[in-house]
Order: structure tokens, then sequence, then C-alpha cells
């Protein structure tokens, strides 16, 4: 078998000797150089690889997202230790960030060594234990030992994130193969990856408005965790048996054999640092995009209040977090990430993505400028309204997604086909890098 297995070999014969156009429907991705528009390629019935691939895109953020969206019943599972308290979210991103980058960096280099199979279903299957184990740890009463309880805690966010890590860099590999419209079907799972987190997070707390204990909701919470994972796994068992995908990676497969050939080498060579040289300012730009934007979610953004909190109103308090940060975020990040399926105000070439990636730095001294708590680090307080953070949110939001999209869609395209995958891991790779940067700088915030 070669580098670029199909994990589905036995299928050869459900490739169409010579499929006619008639078949093919409109793709909403006109351009003739998208790997997804070939005439040639069986169509996406039904859309089912479409909504495969939207599938792992949310298994992909799941775990992060539901980590840091349960501020309410960490903050009662730590309340007996005040230091652990006020900075686990930024101690979750740091042990979130740092294994995931690891870990995709490492699954540069397994792409010819293991299965796609076997490292997305060994993820997968580590994900949902490690879920699962937290579910039951909600049951496990903690107020005696916060800190023996944080440590367990982020050792099973450091093997979620060092799991999905693998997981991620897989898929935007294959994405990378078939093409933009699936690296954004992508992109768009893991915006409502967070949409789901965020609305879980409220009808928990709209429930257990009469409580102080917040234990039952966050163990249906975590166990729907588990079940999402579960069914991103058996998902994903039918990706490759669609004759799409066969066809697609047959044609790698064609490719590096040619390559073979002309080079008379026994095995074929992946010119790591070539790729790199090739998608390095969409890799610059995408690990800006998400730089900033962990430098300011959820860490800074969760910790701004409302102006009308005195008032002891259900939004004004404990649902203003949730709504403004998290439900708002969420959706204009998916926002963005659906418009740049639609249309691209830039090519992948030329100034104009890392430009766009720059600017956002903005934001950063605008959220610090809204209602932050006097004991937080903030510039002189300006935006003296509720509705300045939600303004702020949306375009900060939007800008996420659209921009990170582009990049992620855009950079497999600068390379051969036959080294799209492994551009799209390595995209994948500087995506994490920006992760791990923002939850440093939001750290040190």
């Amino acid at each position: 078998m070669s580098n670029y297995d199909t994990e589905s070999s036995s299928e050869e014969e459900l490739l169409p000797a010579e499929p006619t156009p008639s078949v093919q429907h409109a793709a909403p991705f006109p351009d003739p150089d998208d790997r997804s528009s070939s005439i040639n390629a069986p169509e996406d019935r039904y859309n089912i690889i479409y909504i495969i691939f939207f599938i792992q895109g949310i298994g992909m953020l799941l775990p992060w997202n539901f980590f840091i969206t349960a501020k309410t019943y960490f903050e009662y599972k730590f309340q007996e230790d005040e230091s652990v308290k006020s900075k686990f979210e930024n101690a979750f991103a740091l042990s979130a960030m740092f294994p995931s980058l690891i870990s995709t960096f490492l699954n540069i280099f397994l792409t010819s060594r293991f299965s796609r199979g076997m490292r997305v279903i060994t993820c997968l299957t580590i994900m949902f234990l490690s879920f699962t184990a937290t579910a039951i740890l909600v049951k496990v009463e903690s107020l005696s030992w916060p800190d023996k309880f944080f440590a367990i805690t982020v050792t099973m966010v450091v093997i979620v994130n060092f799991s999905s890590g693998i997981y991620q860099g897989t898929l935007f590999g294959v994405g990378g193969v078939v093409g933009m419209k699936y690296t954004q079907a992508i992109m768009g799972g893991q915006a409502v990856a967070g949409i789901f987190a965020a609305i879980a997070d409220i009808i928990s707390k709209l429930l257990d408005k009469n409580s102080t204990n917040p234990q039952l909701s966050a163990f249906i919470y975590f166990l729907i965790a588990s079940f999402v994972i579960a069914l991103t796994a058996i998902s994903y068992t039918l990706l490759f048996k669609m004759p799409r995908m066969i066809y697609y990676f047959r044609r790698v497969e064609r490719h590096s054999k040619k390559d073979l050939l002309k080079n008379k080498e026994s095995t074929p060579k992946i010119p790591y640092w070539k790729i790199f040289l090739q998608i390095k300012w969409l890799a610059f730009s995408v690990t800006t995009v998400f730089c900033v934007t962990l430098s300011m979610f959820p860490g800074t953004l969760s910790k701004i209040a409302s102006v009308d909190k005195s008032n002891g109103s259900r939004f004004t308090n404990d649902l203003f977090p949730s709504l403004v940060c998290f439900l708002i975020f969420n959706v204009g990040d998916w926002c963005g990430r659906t418009l740049a399926g639609q249309f691209q105000i830039c090519s992948e070439k030329g100034p104009w993505l890392p430009l766009l990636s720059i600017s956002r730095i903005v934001f950063i001294p605008l959220f610090l400028m809204c209602n932050i708590p006097a004991s937080e680090l903030h510039l002189p307080y300006v935006f003296n309204h509720d509705f300045w953070p939600v303004i702020l949110n949306v375009f900060f939001a939007v800008t996420n997604g659209y921009v990170g999209s582009l990049c992620m869609m855009n950079g497999p395209k600068l390379v051969k086909l036959e080294h799209a995958e492994t551009a799209g891991t390595m995209m994948s790779l500087f995506l994490g890098f920006g992760l791990m940067l923002g939850a440093v700088v939001s750290f040190a915030l």
C-alpha cells in the first residue's frame, strides 16, 4: 500500500471508468482549479461527504469548547481554592494548546507510517473514554481536595487535546486533497461545536436556576459530549466508502507513482521544507488570526461584566458571559466560516490575507477598554454600555471565522496535488501554533 492509501483498496470497482459531466451537480465553488469541482469525479450524492466532514469538524473542537464553556461547574469545583478558581481557564488553555500543537506536528510525520483510519479511530476512542471519565468525576466530591481535582482535570485536558491534535491534522490533510468545499465543511463544523457547547451551557444554567450545585447538569453536559464523539467515529468509518473519496485518493496515488517513475526512487520523499515555503504566508496568517483570538477568548472576554450587574437580573449576572462571550462569539465565528465558503474577497496569493490577519490585533486594546473588574489588567474604561462588548465580539468572531477559513481553504491550493494532504496538515499545525501563542498571551494578561 502506498503512502496515500485510501483505506478502501477493495473498492476499486466503485470507480467509474469515465463518469459523464451530466451527473455532476453544480458546486458552490466554481473555481476550475478547485480539486472538489472536477467534472470527472463521482458526485457527492445528498452531500453525504460534506455532512461527514462537517461532523468531523464538530468532533475536533467539541473537547476544547466543552471544557472552557463549563465555567460555572468548574468554579463550583474550585470554590475552596481561590488561586485555582481565578486561573483555571488560562491553565486549561495552555494545557490544551501545547499538547495539541505537539501532536499536530508529530502527525505530519505519521502520515506515511500509520493509516488514517488507525490514527482517527484511536484518537476518537481516547477522547470518548476521557469524556466519559470526566462525566464520572462530576459525581466525585472534590471540595476538600480542589488542587488534586484540578491536577486530574488538567491531565484529562492534556490527553483529550493531544488526541484531538492528531485527529485534526489528519482530517485537514484529507480535506486538502478533496478541495476547498470540504475544508470549509470542517471549519464550519468546528464553529458549530462552539455553538453547541454554549447552548448546552445556557440550558443547563436555566434548568439549574434554583440550585447552587451544578453537578447534575454538568454530568448530562459531559455525557452529551461522549455521545457526539461516538457519532463522529461512526460517521468517519463511512467516509472512505464513498466513491468520490476513492476517486480523489486514487488520483493522488497515480500522481505519486508518476513522480516515482520520474525520479526513479523506491519510496516517495515528501519535500516538507519546499511545501512550507509555498504556504508560508498563509501559515503566518492563520497563526496570527488564532493567536489574536485566543489572547482574548475566552480568558478576557468572559471577565467582561455587565454595567447593570447590580440590578439583580440573570442576564446581567450569571448568563452575561454565557451569552455575550460564548454564544455570540461562536455564532459569529460560524457565520464567518460559512461566508468564506460562499465568496472570497481575496485570492490565496498576494498580501491581503496576511494584512487582514494582522489588522485584527486592534481588537485587543478595544476589549481591554470594556467593563473588566478593577482587579484585572485593563486599559482606561471607555466602553461603558453593554452593547459595546456585543458589537466588538460580533466583528471579532466573524473576522476570526472568515479570515481563518480562507487561510485553511487556500493553503493546499498552493502546492502540487500529491502534496496537498501534507500542506493541509501543515496548515493545521500553524493553526495550533497560533492557538498556543494566544493561550500564552492570555495567561500573561
